[in-house]
């Protein structure tokens, strides 16, 4: 059996799929009765209701599994309890392996959610237990969060569209987790990097622009709209009105929808002012460095071929999304 902490975020959802796919026997670990419907229809073999910051609770859903993975939910600022509440139910179970979902360059002092997967990764590998840590990149997904505004013409973030980001597929993290965890014997005190490739965001709009057809504009938001989605209105305001006067007003559905559904983007309405601002200073570091990718060679090593490309994704997506309709 292989427990999956947090199955109901982007990673965990794609990692239950994939496992259930190969027939591995997944249990699910999730916050609330409807993550687990979740949870059970992406094949879950066991779901397990809790609270991941209660030792009670971890220890109950690790009881009896030879794999772990844990990734930590985003919202979640101090990860070092949870970590040793995480070694300690594990310890109790006999757990054979555990996959801890990391971060890509994890060394960078400024920013306060990488340096803390550090300090994680230090207190797993010294508990004793067998280890491999993936220090994923900057999903793909995480633009998504902006869909309406890519139809209406626009892809903002709350970072400068001129940085370099290394960037990676969530479902190749995903597979690539699931060919660790259904053979850990062969990863054991491994680090992965899981990069793709890099690009700035003023290039994912020129892929944007192709797939969809539609000319689409790299537009920075201010870091601080994390904590105040009205200091992007400035930012967005004027690109979006030139977009509506192209289309007539075509756009207009798919502008009130975006500023809707990305005003709760992850669900940030419901984090604590310290996980926004632990997130906000984050943006901001991106804002002014950029996240280089780390070792590219790692991850088509792994999967066995080539890693997704920034437009393969783009293209998946809308398909997706056109087909969802």
């Amino acid at each position: 059996m292989i427990l999956v902490t947090s199955a109901a975020g982007g990673v965990g959802r794609a990692l239950v799929k994939d496992l259930h796919a190969r027939g591995a026997q997944v249990r699910a670990f999730v916050k609330n009765d409807s993550q687990a419907e979740l949870s059970r229809g992406d094949g879950a073999t066991e779901v397990v209701v809790g609270d991941i910051e209660s030792c009670t609770d971890l220890a109950r859903a690790a009881s009896g599994v030879r794999v772990v993975f844990h990734a930590t939910p985003t919202s979640i600022v101090n990860e070092l309890a949870l970590a040793r509440s995480l070694v300690e139910a594990t310890r109790a179970s006999d757990v054979e392996h555990v996959v801890y979902h990391s971060v890509i360059h994890p060394e960078i002092t400024e920013m306060f959610h990488h340096q803390e997967k550090l300090r994680v990764e230090g207190i797993i590998r010294e508990s004793g237990i067998p280890f491999t840590f993936l220090r994923a990149s900057h999903f793909m997904q995480n633009y998504l969060d902006f869909w309406e505004f890519l139809l209406a013409g626009t892809l903002p973030y709350p970072t400068s569209p001129d940085q370099l980001m290394g960037v990676v597929d969530v479902e190749d993290v995903a597979e690539a987790s699931a060919l660790v965890l259904t053979a850990p014997e062969g990863h054991r005190a491994q680090t992965y990097d899981l990069s793709a490739h890099e690009l700035t965001r003023r290039e994912m709009a020129v892929v944007w622009s192709r797939v969809l057809g539609h000319p689409v504009s790299a537009v920075r938001l201010p870091p601080s709209v994390v904590q105040n989605p009205l200091h992007a209105v400035s930012a967005v305001a004027p690109i979006l009105a030139r977009s509506l006067l192209s289309t007539k007003l075509g756009g207009l559905p798919h502008v009130l929808r975006g500023m809707q559904d990305s005003s709760n983007a992850r669900g940030v309405r419901k984090w604590s002012p310290e996980s926004r601002e632990c997130y906000r200073r984050m943006m901001e570091y991106y804002d002014g460095h950029g996240l280089p990718a780390g070792d590219m060679a790692v991850l088509p090593r792994l999967l066995g071929r080539n890693a997704t490309t920034y437009e393969q994704f783009a293209r998946r997506e809308a398909t997706r999304r056109v087909a969802s309709r």
